[in-house]
């Protein structure tokens, strides 16, 4: 046989040799990557505002973690860490796509809450003014008393939500203001209903 022919087997060889050196090592530096991407998401309150995406990182370093341990339990020549490979590939996307759903959700709530703050705010000034709107007699005493409870009512939601936002609590305060709009806006359909009626009389 020539040297020629040879060639190519010693390139194949070669080539296997170097494929099987790669699965032969367990991948170190990616699992690192990993959990720090994943300690970035929950630090960044994954547990809050990308629960889902944070079940997947717990669910694909739990596979990792076993193939990773199946292969420690085997002689060390025999050792193959090409499926670990591609779980600590899994684990670092579903880390960084927890992050980024974090970040993307946080972002989000603060937008939502920020709004429903301004709503409120702007309603409930409003509110004296829409409530002598009333048309007189219209609504009962006991029914005027029930809308100013809700006036009360989303005032205190407000002031809840006021200093929650500040410190980064966005869902929490997110909740506060919500309610507070509900209960502004039972109080403007009830006036509009109250207006309706007395024209229609």
């Amino acid at each position: 046989m020539s040297k020629h022919a040879r060639f190519p087997s010693a390139v194949a060889a070669l080539v296997l040799g170097l494929t099987l050196s790669a699965c032969s090592e367990p991948p170190l530096d990616m699992v690192a990557a990993a959990g720090e991407a994943a300690r970035a998401a929950r630090a960044a309150g994954a547990e809050e505002y990308a629960p889902e995406a944070l079940q997947a990182v717990v669910e694909a370093k739990a596979a990792l973690t076993a193939e990773m341990a199946a292969q420690v339990e085997k002689v060390t020549i025999l050792r193959r860490y090409g499926r670990a490979q591609q779980l600590a590939e899994a684990y670092l996307s579903a880390a960084e796509a927890a992050l980024a759903a974090t970040e993307a959700a946080f972002k989000q709530a603060e937008t939502e809450v920020v709004a429903l703050m301004n709503e409120g705010w702007t309603t409930l000034a409003e509110a004296p003014a829409l409530l002598a709107s009333v048309p007189r007699g219209r609504l009962s005493a006991q029914e005027m008393a029930s809308l100013r409870a809700d006036l009360a009512s989303a005032e205190e939601g407000l002031k809840l939500a006021d200093p929650l936002i500040p410190l980064g609590r966005y869902l929490e305060a997110r909740v506060h203001a919500s309610h507070a709009v509900e209960a502004l806006n039972r109080v403007r359909d009830a006036v509009a209903r109250a207006k309706e009626g007395a024209v229609g009389g």
